[in-house]
């Protein structure tokens, strides 16, 4: 517990205020990143210009894992477009079939994921698979061409498959997390990404594919509810080291100057609380 109310421009990177009382504190101007102030009551602070979030060791380590992420989904993206060109550009009709029911799989899975969001796409995904897979082998069966070199391949294919639907939520969720960071990282990790799969011939295809995720990335960011798991699973990522106010008093704080997208508002009273607009806290209700 403190009484000390002022703390204008202090230093307080990672200082812990939970449960404090600290009513009308000023703490304008202050560098809070990392800062706890679960639970704390702060009626009427003024956090005016203050510095929140997470630092920037913590913050370069999480655009790195952002890249990280977009590149192997690159990558993955990258090898699927190819393999699927290959069977579908085959001169076996098995292999065609084959192609045409890969490609097929991943059109509805994108469409789902633009129309209704991760969690359906990833359902529909799994189903679809499962379901083109079983034809695939039984059409192998049938003609009785299961040779061990055609099981490899196709074993190859079925890895890549269930790779590309994780690989592409990854890669929305580590743009989004760049993205958390400003619109000039979300094109830096896209662009990753891009390249990736381009440097595995993923051709145009792969482009596509990268520019629709970043699309579905800066959806999330613009809080739209058919991507609120992928939102909120960001933004846990952020605020588990940014300024934390889960639980805190926060009426008619002021907010004013500074950006609340990397703080942990859960279940904060943020009632006549001023921010700036387009500032404001990424999730502030809890699910």
């Amino acid at each position: 517990m403190t009484s000390q109310t002022d703390f204008h421009g202090h230093e307080l990177r990672g200082a812990s205020f939970s449960d404090a009382q600290l009513d009308d504190a000023d703490f304008g101007g202050a560098d809070l990143r990392g800062a706890d102030f679960t639970r704390a009551s702060l009626i009427g602070a003024d956090f005016t210009h203050a510095r929140l979030g997470v630092g920037k060791v913590t913050g370069a380590v999480l655009l790195a894992a952002a890249l990280f992420v977009s590149v192997v989904a690159g990558l993955v993206t990258g090898y699927f477009v190819t393999a699927m060109r290959e069977r579908v550009t085959s001169s076996e009709w098995q292999d065609v079939l084959g192609g045409w029911l890969l490609l097929a799989i991943v059109i509805a899975f994108l469409l789902v994921l633009v129309v209704r969001g991760v969690d359906a796409a990833l359902r529909v995904f799994f189903l679809v698979a499962l379901f083109a897979i079983a034809i695939d082998i039984l059409v192998l069966f049938l003609v009785g061409d299961l040779g061990m070199r055609r099981v490899e391949r196709g074993v190859s294919v079925i890895g890549l498959l269930f790779l590309f639907g994780p690989a592409a939520v990854a890669g929305i969720l580590g743009r989004l997390v760049g993205g958390i960071f400003g619109q000039s990282a979300i094109a830096v990790v896209a662009i990753a990404g891009g390249i990736a799969a381009g440097r595995v011939n993923g051709g145009i295809a792969a482009i596509v594919v990268s520019v629709l995720l970043v699309s579905i990335a800066k959806r999330a960011l613009a809080n739209d509810q058919r991507d609120r798991v992928l939102r909120r699973l960001a933004h846990r990522i952020i605020t588990n080291r940014g300024t934390r106010f889960g639980g805190a008093d926060l009426r008619r704080a002021d907010f004013t100057g500074t950006a609340l997208s990397q703080c942990d508002m859960s279940e904060a009273d943020l009632t006549d609380a001023v921010w700036d607009n387009g500032k404001g806290p990424v999730i502030v209700q809890a699910e």
